[in-house]
């Protein structure tokens, strides 16, 4: 994950995250994020009524969707992938897209 970019793109979702999943110490630097496991993710966008669904068509082939609790979806994505890992890297990222609109509505 690319933590600068999610902190510049989406800030009030990168905002919302560091409360919820640091809310007592906080992110000291973007730099200490590159060790966090991003299976954590998927704990914190189902808190925030964001779902992350990863779908495998062949061993080469992956694609994500997101569903919202309010019943809309997205996806799945037109683009596959080529392994789990860097679908789950573009979905969280779509995620934090996802709940950065969502968090500017609410304000």
């Amino acid at each position: 994950m690319d933590w600068y970019v999610i902190e510049y793109l989406y800030p009030v979702a990168f905002e919302r995250f560091k409360s919820v999943m640091f809310p007592n110490v906080g992110v000291i630097s973007l730099s200490t994020l590159g060790l966090y496991d991003s299976k954590k993710l998927y704990q914190f966008f189902d808190k925030e009524g964001v779902y992350l669904t990863i779908e495998m068509y062949n061993p080469n082939q992956w694609v994500f969707s997101i569903s919202l609790k309010n019943g809309v979806i997205f996806g799945p994505t037109q683009d596959s992938l080529s392994t789990r890992d860097e679908t789950e890297v573009e979905g969280f990222l779509e995620c934090f897209k996802i709940l950065d609109k969502k968090l500017k509505e609410i304000i």
